[in-house]
């Protein structure tokens, strides 16, 4: 099952309620844990036309890609056009392909994770068809989302990821002739998919949306330290057009553009036009002197 605009919040609620208490950390995990243990991180996500989640995601380094993220999945899944694009294959022997790393935007990743290589029904209908707006490369299920606790403001263009110190068993791998032939029910189940292309060349597939790549900084804020609508840079994220301009930790947001910036929300606001190649001026208080830093973004995941 998908996960929908109506189910979100409370699927978000159901993995909070059975985290780990790690979560609600907002420093980096202790020595000998994932140092991303703790951390929250704001991942850009659209909802696309049929009311589903899609985040972007770098697989092995390639990318990006727009997987779905969906809690009734099982596990991580990559569609196998994608799959291809990126150089790996399901093994001859055995159910999952290895991954070396999985990158969300917004900072959050994952190394040494396992895939299912495969197109379940519901990529291969909802692609064929056109439905979402955008073409779907794979789905983020319970093996990934498990690791986090989510919380999705539908007002807000992110959600919030806080990764916990839990790592999620893999579902139970089906013996060998299940693999070679399916439950009657895997199979209708399947034979969706055909039916959907079957469709989509009797009534069109819905063209997809053009989007223009987000302009990326590289910047972590939160508001709080010196007021409650004061924004503060968490975190400059290493090798960032941020980070090259000279801005830190610690600084505290005043300007964009010559306008004053009055909270978070005027902070998004401020940037939400930025595309790749655009130059935009930060001045920040450091130190007790404010300082003005000219910034080229980058382009988003």
């Amino acid at each position: 099952m998908i996960l929908k605009k109506t189910t979100a919040l409370a699927a978000a609620l159901a993995m909070a309620l059975g985290a780990s208490a790690a979560a609600t950390r907002d420093e980096p995990g202790a020595a000998g844990k994932d140092p991303q243990v703790g951390r929250a991180f704001r991942v850009p996500y659209r909802l696309t036309d049929t009311n589903h989640f899609l985040v972007r995601v770098r697989v092995n380094g390639q990318g990006p890609f727009n997987f779905l993220v969906d809690s009734g999945a099982p596990a991580f899944y990559i569609a196998t056009e994608t799959a291809r694009k990126i150089g790996v294959a399901p093994p001859d022997r055995g159910f999952w392909t290895p991954i070396d790393l999985l990158e969300i935007e917004g900072g959050a990743r994952m190394e040494g994770v396992n895939a299912r290589v495969e197109d379940p029904f519901q990529l291969v209908g909802m692609n064929a068809l056109g439905l979402p707006g955008a073409s779907i490369d794979g789905i983020l299920g319970f093996t990934i989302l498990a690791r986090f606790k989510l919380e999705i403001d539908l007002t807000s263009d992110r959600m919030t990821w806080t990764r916990l110190d839990f790592v999620p068993p893999e579902p139970p791998v089906p013996a060998d002739a299940d693999r070679r032939d399916p439950p009657i029910e895997m199979q209708m189940m399947n034979a969706l998919g055909p039916v959907a292309k079957g469709l989509a060349f009797l009534i069109g597939k819905q063209p997809e949306d053009e989007l223009a790549p987000r302009g990326f900084l590289g910047l972590e804020w939160a508001e709080g330290g010196e007021g409650d609508k004061v924004v503060t840079i968490r975190r400059v994220l290493p090798g960032s057009p941020a980070a090259s301009a000279g801005l830190r930790d610690g600084d505290v947001l005043a300007r964009v553009d010559g306008k004053a910036i009055d909270g978070l929300k005027a902070a998004r606001e401020a940037l939400s036009a930025l595309r790749r190649g655009d130059s935009v001026e930060l001045a920040v208080t450091r130190g007790g002197e404010e300082q003005a830093f000219k910034v080229v973004a980058g382009e988003g995941l």
